[in-house]
């Protein structure tokens, strides 16, 4: 006697609305696109269960239902499990991550940080100020030039053979014949020299700044400068 399949009505498994969702979809992003359905994984698997033992009883004998769509089914079922378990995880990572970030925020609060900048302030007498170049690859020199507010150059620094990456120079509040210049806050600009006629290696300016105090902009830590800009962790290039 040939076996045939017995046809069984699901739709009620498909459509059931149980707790959870919320959740589910939260750590999606949203409740629509590629996210899970209303329906939590456990209570999808309760539900097959029961309605897998009404359809075994009520079952005909003669005509049993097919074993390869029962296990279809179940592995569906456990594919949509595995979804939610590692959604449910990667919430915890993210949320982990975010109160490490914050506690490292705020145990910068009163260090010194390099972040994207051309303000060189004057240092005080017998120190210097810190600042950076970032360069996008080698270069065979690279000359630092100080302007007052007026731009006018009143010192050069001349590195040569700069390093792809970050480069860190230091100015000790003089002119080009050693004299302090006036307080105040100065700039800097950077001319590269390339490296080879094909060169195209860029130059980014890095300032030293202090952290004054920490804010979260939608749950994100943001360190807020001496002029009140703030900027997140990724665009700190170096402390002390």
């Amino acid at each position: 006697m040939a076996t045939a399949s017995t046809s069984f009505n699901y739709n009620p498994l498909n459509s059931a609305t149980v707790p959870g969702a919320s959740g589910i979809q939260a750590a999606n992003g949203s409740g629509s696109g590629n996210t899970l359905s209303a329906t939590s994984a456990q209570s999808m698997q309760n539900n097959f269960l029961t309605l897998l033992t009404a359809q075994l009883n009520a079952q005909d004998p003669l005509n049993p239902m097919d074993n390869s769509q029962i296990t279809s089914q179940m592995a569906q079922i456990s594919q949509v499990a595995g979804v939610q378990t590692l959604n449910q995880t990667m919430q915890q990572l993210l949320t982990s991550q975010s109160a490490t970030q914050s506690m490292m925020a705020a145990s910068m609060i009163g260090s010194n940080v390099l972040v994207a900048g051309n303000s060189l302030p004057s240092p005080a007498a017998g120190q210097k100020t810190q600042a950076g170049v970032l360069l996008s690859g080698p270069a065979a020199s690279m000359q630092i030039s100080v302007l007052d507010k007026n731009k006018n150059v009143v010192n050069t620094i001349t590195q040569p053979n700069p390093a792809s990456g970050l480069n860190t120079f230091s100015w000790d509040g003089t002119d080009g014949n050693g004299n302090a210049v006036p307080a105040g806050n100065y700039t800097f600009q950077v001319k590269v020299t390339q490296s080879s006629a094909s060169g195209s290696t860029t130059a980014a300016a890095y300032n030293t700044q202090q952290v004054k105090a920490v804010s979260w902009a939608n749950g994100t830590p943001m360190l807020v400068l001496p002029d009140n800009s703030q900027v997140p962790l990724s665009g700190v290039a170096q402390m002390s």
